[in-house]
C-alpha cells in the first residue's frame, strides 16, 4: 500500500497544531517588530539561514530543526508559560504547591 502524506501528517491527525502560516498569520506575528528595523532585519537573516539550510546539497535539515528549536525555547521566555511554569517551580521550592498543583504536575511527568 503507498505511502499517504494526508494520514501520515500529525498536524492534519491533530486539528489543534499550527497549520502552515499564511500572510494574515505573518503580519500578526511581526506587528511587535513595528518601530524595530535592526530587530526586524536580524530575523530576516535567521530566516535566509533556515532556508539555506533546507535546500542547500547536501541538505542541513538537522541544523535547521536545531535553529528551530533554539527559536523556541528562547520565545517561551517571553510568554505566560514562563511565567506560570516559574511561579510553579517557586512554589514547589518553598514547599507551598497545593494538591491540585502537586497532581497536575506529576500528571506532567514531573518527578519531585
Amino acid at each position: 500500500m503507498p505511502d499517504n502524506r494526508n494520514t501520515e501528517d500529525p498536524i492534519i491527525e491533530n486539528p489543534t497544531a499550527p497549520k502552515v502560516l499564511d500572510a494574515e498569520d505573518w503580519q500578526l506575528a511581526f506587528e511587535p517588530y513595528e518601530g524595530h528595523p535592526g530587530n526586524a532585519l536580524t530575523l530576516g537573516f535567521n530566516f535566509v539561514v533556515l532556508k539555506r539550510c533546507i535546500t542547500v546539497e547536501p541538505l542541513k535539515i538537522q541544523e535547521a530543526i536545531d535553529g528551530l528549536d533554539c527559536a523556541m525555547a528562547t520565545l517561551f521566555q517571553h510568554t505566560q508559560f514562563h511565567e506560570v511554569a516559574y511561579g510553579l517551580f517557586h512554589k514547589l521550592i518553598e514547599g507551598q504547591l497545593t494538591l491540585e498543583e502537586e497532581e497536575l504536575l506529576k500528571s506532567l511527568g514531573l518527578k519531585f
